[in-house]
């Protein structure tokens, strides 16, 4: 069975236990924890249960805002190229105007 985020005791698991069959702590801290009692375990889980369920929102909350960023690095890179295209046009009113000018003064030589 395992532990769900409310600290209760169920069959539905929250994924694949990463850890099983690996020993995070060394063995005196396996007996140490072999020597709690049960409540005393059960608050331990619920602790990091509540730790585990503010560490998931503080995983959404800066998705959302890694999704922010890229929108406004998407619109700067937009921007980037709709000046590029307005530069162009105004490069070629200038041509136009220019030669519109130069005609001008050739009509009244």
């Amino acid at each position: 069975m395992a532990i769900g985020r409310h600290g209760g005791s169920h069959p539905v698991s929250d994924g694949p236990d990463k850890t099983a069959g690996k020993t995070h702590a060394d063995p005196a801290e396996n007996r140490d924890l072999s020597r709690l009692k049960k409540k005393e375990l059960l608050e331990i889980m619920l602790a990091q249960s509540k730790e585990l369920d503010a560490l998931r929102v503080r995983v959404a909350e800066l998705e959302k805002e890694l999704a922010e960023h890229d929108v406004r690095f998407s619109k700067i890179g937009s921007l980037a190229e709709a000046s590029l295209a307005v530069t162009k046009i105004f490069e070629e009113a200038d041509k136009a105007a220019a030669v519109y000018l130069e005609n001008i003064r050739r009509l009244h030589e």
